[in-house]
C-alpha cells in the first residue's frame, strides 16, 4: 500500500511539474515575469486606426490584463508637436506608428533610447536605438473603380496621375503632417527621376501638384476614405491600409495599385517618450510591439508586414516583383527638413 501511494505521489508530482513547465512555456519571453510590475496604465500617442488598435488590445490584454491602454489618436506631425509642447511635463509614454527609419534624428528630441529585449528576433533594428520596429510599409495608390471607368482611363502608376482627366480628382496628404505622405514624397523622388531628388523628379512633382488642383489633407486616413466614398478618383497611400479596406471592411469599389515605376520598403514602429510617466509599462509595450505574437496578428487582421522573423504572411508581392529600390535611410534622415522645406516652396508655387 505504501509503495502504491509513493508511486502515486511521484506521478502526481511529475504531472504537476510538467503542467507548470507547460504554463511557463506558454508565456512568451517578452512578457514580464510579474505582469503587475508594469503598473495599471500606459498612455499611447497613436496614428493607428480603430481596427489596428483593436489588434493591439486583443494581444496586450492577454498578457497584461490590468494595464489599461489610453489612446490619443492623431497624425504623427500633430502627436510630435504635442509631445514637444509637453517636454517639461510628459503626458504620454509611447508614440506608436508614423516613426520611420527614414526620419533620421528628427524626433529624437522627444524620445529616449530603448532596445527591445527580443532584438535577436528582428530582421531590422533602428541604428540609433530609438525606434522599436513592427511594420514594413510599401507604397500604393487607391483607385475608385467606378469613377475611373467613367473617365475611361487607366491608372497603373505615378505617371498616370498626370492625365488631364484627373485634374482636381487626386487626393494626397501633406508630407509635413503625415508619415505615409512623406513616404510617398520620397518614394517619388527616388523613382521619377534618373537619381534621387534630381530635377526630373521635381519636375514630375510640380506637374502632380498642379494636377491635384490644390487638394491636400493632413490626415492619411482621409485619403483612402475619400476615394472609397467617391469624392476622389485616386489617392496616394500605402499597401496594408488599402488591403484592409478590401479584405476586412468589404470595400469592393476600390483597387490597390502598386506603381509600375517601382516601390520602396521602409520599416516603422514605436518609440518611448523621454521621461515618460510609466517607464516600465512603456518598456513592456515596446517589447510587445516587437513580438511575433503581435506582428502575426497584424499580418492576419491588419494585412500588414512586419520585422519579426517568426511571422508568416499571406500572398504578398515580393520586393523583386514590386521593383523595390534601395534608399540610404540614414542619409535620407539628414535631408528630411530640407526636403520638406523645398516641398512647401513647390506646393506654394504650383498648387494653384
Amino acid at each position: 500500500m505504501k509503495k502504491t501511494l509513493s508511486l502515486f505521489l511521484c506521478l502526481l508530482f511529475l504531472l504537476s511539474t510538467c503542467a507548470v513547465g507547460a504554463l511557463a512555456e506558454e508565456k512568451p519571453s517578452w512578457v514580464r515575469e510579474d505582469p503587475a510590475s508594469i503598473g495599471n496604465t500606459i498612455v499611447v500617442y497613436s496614428t493607428l486606426d480603430d481596427p489596428q488598435q483593436a489588434t493591439v488590445e486583443n494581444i496586450w490584454y492577454q498578457y497584461y490584463p490590468d494595464c489599461t491602454i489610453e489612446w490619443i489618436n492623431d497624425s504623427v506631425g500633430k502627436l510630435i508637436a504635442r509631445a514637444r509642447g509637453e517636454v517639461n511635463n510628459p503626458q504620454a509614454d509611447v508614440i506608436m506608428g508614423g516613426l520611420f527609419e527614414s526620419d533620421g534624428t528628427t524626433y529624437h528630441d522627444v524620445l529616449q533610447p530603448y532596445t527591445p529585449t527580443i532584438a535577436d528576433e528582428l530582421n531590422k533594428l533602428d541604428p540609433y536605438g530609438y525606434y522599436s520596429f513592427f511594420d514594413v510599409q510599401y507604397m500604393a495608390l487607391v483607385v475608385n473603380n467606378d469613377l475611373v471607368d467613367e473617365l475611361g482611363i487607366e491608372i497603373n502608376g505615378y505617371a498616370d496621375l498626370l492625365q488631364p482627366e484627373l485634374k482636381g480628382k487626386i487626393i494626397m496628404a501633406d508630407p509635413s503632417a503625415s508619415s505615409s505622405a512623406y513616404r510617398q514624397f520620397h518614394t517619388i523622388l527616388a523613382l521619377m527621376g534618373d537619381e534621387f531628388g534630381d530635377d526630373k523628379s521635381w519636375e514630375y512633382l510640380d506637374q502632380l501638384i498642379a494636377n491635384t488642383d490644390g487638394v491636400i489633407t493632413t490626415s492619411s486616413s482621409t485619403v483612402f476614405k475619400s476615394v472609397i466614398n467617391g469624392e476622389y478618383v485616386v489617392g496616394l497611400t500605402y499597401e496594408n491600409i488599402v488591403q484592409m479596406q478590401i479584405e476586412q471592411n468589404g470595400a469592393d469599389n476600390i483597387t490597390l495599385v502598386y506603381p509600375v515605376e517601382g516601390n520602396t520598403a521602409c520599416a516603422s514602429g514605436a518609440g518611448m517618450i523621454k521621461d515618460c510617466p510609466h517607464y516600465e509599462a512603456a518598456a513592456a509595450f515596446l517589447d510587445f510591439c516587437s513580438s511575433a505574437e503581435y506582428q502575426q496578428a497584424r499580418a492576419v487582421e491588419n494585412c500588414a508586414r512586419g520585422v519579426n522573423v517568426g511571422i508568416s504572411y499571406g500572398n504578398y508581392p515580393a520586393d523583386e516583383e514590386l521593383g523595390v529600390v534601395t534608399i540610404d535611410w540614414e542619409w535620407l534622415g539628414t535631408q528630411k527638413d530640407a526636403l520638406l522645406e523645398k516641398w512647401a516652396e513647390h506646393w506654394a508655387e504650383y498648387a494653384g
